[in-house]
């Protein structure tokens, strides 16, 4: 059996919420604190209003205007018409940069049992945020199959924690972190009745969602967070090939960055980390290697508009090489993690950051068997 267990604390992008505002200097117009303006349509370059006063001065081209409702929405306008007791404007994206002279932005946001409930997870029993993976088929393709056996669990808690600082129209500082307990029991069975190549990833289930709003002054900021499964395998495999493995353990990961005045920081470390083998069972007749991962992948999506998301991604690797002799196979356990974050809803003159962190590797198991004659090998590993 695969079987894995870690217990994980990220920093990086998003997750469920209580947020704050802090005081701001902003010329920007909450169309939700105007009494006479109701939203009649919201598109993409396009915010329409009944204008019960009949009167389209309260809506200028140059405004910015904002708003919590239909999800949200920060936007610069560029034309206005009234006809037939409707405020019709057309608009283009800002930023919260150009938006606001001066303010703060501080949010936390955090997962609880219902949240994945109410986005229809099967919760294992009696567990805290614990998703039930239990027979699950990853990957069957091309005479190969990648599943989860019974047992097979997911949890994970991330608080995130989002600061921004605007100064003088510019965005001087920000950072965002994401942290919160990640633990897994993930039994894989792989199997293949014929030699393929395989290159697969995808959900393990539908991505958890859940909407937010939070303020910088009077100004609201809204937006999606959202939790992500992925689980993938690639490689190559030779007919016949079958393979039930895993590990345990724990580590301390954080993922994440932070800027101030242009320069920015990595502030991604991974944690103490000390995998345990367990039992292998596996039969081969024929080089090949393949690599199991599971990525955990929160994000935020603000507006609509930017999305910043993180990752930690541990994976398991198994690589055999079958002539000339001596027959070996070795296994090894890893974490990686990364980050991709869109800036633009901040600040137009920042650059979007994607970085990749490679964490440490360990091997779990190394087996070598001397042959006279190729043949198929089984064997069992403690």
């Amino acid at each position: 059996m695969f079987r894995v267990k870690m217990t994980f604390v990220l920093l990086t992008a998003v997750c469920s919420l209580t947020l704050m505002g802090c005081p701001a200097t902003t010329d920007v117009k909450v169309v939700d604190n105007i009494p006479q303006l109701t939203i009649q349509q919201v598109g993409r370059d396009i915010v329409n209003f009944f204008d019960n006063l009949g009167d389209k001065a309260e809506i200028q081209v140059g405004d910015i205007i904002a708003s919590a409702k239909d999800g949200g929405f920060l936007r610069k306008v560029i034309g206005v018409n009234e006809a037939n007791g409707i405020i019709q404007t057309v608009t283009q994206a800002v930023s919260l940069a150009e938006a606001i002279k001066e303010g703060v932005l501080t949010g936390k946001i955090t997962w609880t049992n219902q949240d994945l409930v109410d986005n229809g997870a099967v919760l294992s029993e009696g567990g805290t945020l614990a998703i039930d993976l239990s027979g699950l088929t990853i990957f069957s393709q091309d005479g190969v199959t990648l599943r989860m056996d019974n047992g097979s669990m997911l949890t994970y808690a991330p608080d995130i924690d989002l600061d921004a600082n605007i100064s003088d129209h510019k965005m001087t500082s920000f950072s965002l972190s994401c942290a919160g307990e990640f633990t897994t029991d993930l039994r894989f069975n792989l199997s293949a009745a014929q030699a393929a190549s395989v290159n697969w990833e995808t959900p393990i289930i539908p991505a958890i969602t859940k909407p937010f709003l939070f303020y910088i002054g009077p100004v609201p900021v809204a937006g999606v967070a959202s939790l992500s499964f992925p689980v993938g395998v690639s490689g190559s495999v030779g007919a016949g090939a079958s393979a039930q493995s895993g590990f345990a353990g724990s580590s301390y990961v954080t993922v994440g960055a932070s800027m101030v005045d242009g320069k920015w920081s990595n502030n991604s470390s991974f944690g103490e980390f000390s995998p345990v083998a367990h039992p292998l069972v596996i039969t081969l007749s024929s080089s090949g290697s393949v690599t199991v991962y599971v990525k955990v992948q929160p994000s935020i999506t603000l507006y609509d508009a930017s999305t910043l998301s993180g990752y930690a991604m541990p994976y398991v690797t198994g690589a055999a090489q079958f002539i000339p002799s001596p027959f070996t196979f070795d296994l090894y356990a890893g974490i990686n993690g990364g980050i991709n974050y869109q800036l633009s809803i901040f600040d137009f003159s920042l650059i979007n950051k994607s970085w990749f962190f490679p964490g440490p590797q360990w091997q779990l198991y190394n087996y070598s068997y001397p042959y006279d004659v190729p043949t198929t090998f089984t064997f069992n590993l403690p």
